[in-house]
């Protein structure tokens, strides 16, 4: 059984969907940057760059 929905709700629902899918992929960056920043390997090559300033 298909239940018929207006434009307007259909529209309001993928707007709603799109902007989750890209709060989602936001999330999953920063957490990955996070991540990335956290690496000691990262940390170590930052003091080296920060030394030879």
């Amino acid at each position: 059984m298909r239940l018929d929905s207006s434009d307007s709700v259909s529209q309001f629902f993928s707007t709603l969907v799109a902007i989750a899918a890209i709060g989602l992929l936001a999330f999953v960056g920063w957490k990955a940057f996070e991540t990335w920043r956290s690496d000691p390997a990262v940390q170590g090559i930052q003091q080296i760059l920060d030394q030879q300033k």
